[in-house]
C-alpha cells in the first residue's frame, strides 16, 4: 500500500502530513515507511530528534532516481503502508509515484494563490490520467486553515466541479504544536494527546483507513 503526498507546488505542508500521519497509522498497523523524495529532507531530519527523546525512529528511505524508485515499487507489498513525501516540483519520479500510489493525497490551503497551485496540478493530473488512460483522482486536504475561517465555499465549489478531485472531510487548521513537535522529532499526537492538532491528525488517519479499506474491498 503506497500512499503518496503530493502536490506540484512546495510549501503547503506535505512533509508534516507525511510525519505525522506515519507517526499515527503505525500505532494501528505493524509496518510503516517513509519514503522522502523531498528536497528539504524535513522528515528525514525530524525522524533524527526521535531517539533523543526515546522514541523509536521510522524506517526512512530515499531514491535519487526514477529506476530505484521503480525497484522499490516492484517489491510493494499489502503487509506494510509506505508513505511518500513526494518533492514539490514537477518531474518523471514524481509523477511516477502519483501514478502508481494506491491513495494520493493533496494539501491545499484556501487562498487564491493555492487555488491557482492546485489548477496547475490539476492539470498535470489530467496529462498522467490521459497517458495511462486511467483516472487518476487526489484525495485533497485541506491543511494549515485559519481558526476564524469557516467559509471554503470557493473552493469547495471547485474541487467539486473537477474529476481529478476529492475532499477529504478532515481539515487541518493552523496550529503552533506542528511546528514545535516537527522540532522534536514528534507527531502533534505525541507532543500532546488532547491538542485540537491531536484530533485533526486522529480526524485524518480514521478517514485514511477508512479509504484503505474501501480500495481492499474495491
Amino acid at each position: 500500500m503506497i500512499i503518496a503526498v503530493a502536490h506540484s507546488k512546495g510549501g503547503v505542508g506535505k512533509s508534516t502530513i507525511a510525519f505525522n500521519l506515519a507517526l499515527s497509522l503505525v500505532k494501528h498497523t505493524a509496518r510503516v515507511e517513509l519514503v522522502d523524495l523531498d528536497l528539504q529532507r524535513t522528515i528525514t531530519h525530524a525522524n533524527t530528534f526521535r531517539s533523543k527523546y526515546n522514541l523509536k525512529p521510522l524506517p526512512i528511505l530515499s531514491f535519487e532516481d526514477l529506476k530505484s524508485y521503480k525497484e522499490y515499487v516492484m517489491r510493494d507489498d499489502d503487509t506494510k503502508i509506505s508513505i511518500v513525501d513526494v518533492g514539490g516540483f514537477d518531474s518523471d519520479l514524481n509523477r511516477f509515484v502519483i501514478v502508481t500510489a494506491d491513495i494520493v493525497i493533496t494539501p491545499v490551503s484556501a487562498s487564491g494563490r493555492e487555488l491557482l497551485g492546485l489548477k496547475r496540478f490539476r492539470e498535470i493530473l489530467e496529462k498522467m490520467s490521459a497517458k495511462t488512460k486511467t483516472t487518476i483522482k487526489a484525495h485533497v486536504l485541506l491543511n494549515n486553515i485559519n481558526p476564524q475561517k469557516s467559509k471554503l465555499e470557493d473552493l469547495k465549489e471547485y474541487l467539486s466541479s473537477s474529476s481529478s478531485f476529492t475532499l477529504l472531510n478532515t481539515v487541518l487548521r493552523r496550529r503552533v504544536d506542528y511546528d514545535y513537535s516537527m522540532d522534536e522529532g514528534k507527531s502533534v499526537i505525541e507532543y500532546s494527546k488532547r491538542s485540537k492538532a491531536s484530533r485533526e491528525i486522529k480526524s485524518l488517519t480514521k478517514e485514511i483507513q477508512s479509504i484503505i479499506k474501501e480500495n481492499d474491498n474495491g
